[in-house]
């Protein structure tokens, strides 16, 4: 399941996209936005249902308005380290977006259902083993 949201994040930005959707084992997070003034980069943050708060996982500088941004997320399964990835997690993103001028705007989360492959359950499982 892919949640969009589409909002006006700051008076300097406005997102014309911002969604995120599973492929394969990875998670992709692409964005857009229609005015994109004065947005030095984005950072990409990450929050399971398990964690308490949202972890820096890529920044992204900005290349002006209607250009298309993805994140492809190849370390969710890692979204509890030392411990397997519950089938159904539901997985957070959201974007900080870090201005010219010092200030930070931060996007409303969005959310996918992520569910590992039964062959990355195992590899998981064997990799916490040697930890």
């Amino acid at each position: 399941m892919t949640l969009v949201s589409v909002a006006a994040v700051s008076a300097t930005l406005r997102l014309s996209r911002f969604d995120a959707r599973t492929s394969g084992s990875d998670i992709v997070v692409a964005w857009q936005a229609s005015i994109e003034t004065s947005v030095d980069a984005y950072v990409v943050e990450r929050k399971s249902a398990y964690d308490v708060q949202f972890k820096d996982m890529e920044r992204v500088r900005s290349h002006g308005p209607n250009k298309l941004y993805q994140f492809t997320d190849e370390r969710v399964y890692e979204a509890q380290p030392g411990q397997e990835t519950p089938l159904g997690e539901i997985i957070y993103y959201r974007l900080r977006v870090l201005n010219d001028d010092g200030s930070i705007t931060v996007t409303d989360p969005i959310s996918v259902d992520y569910t590992p492959t039964a062959i990355r359950r195992t590899w998981g499982s064997i990799k916490a083993m040697f930890q």
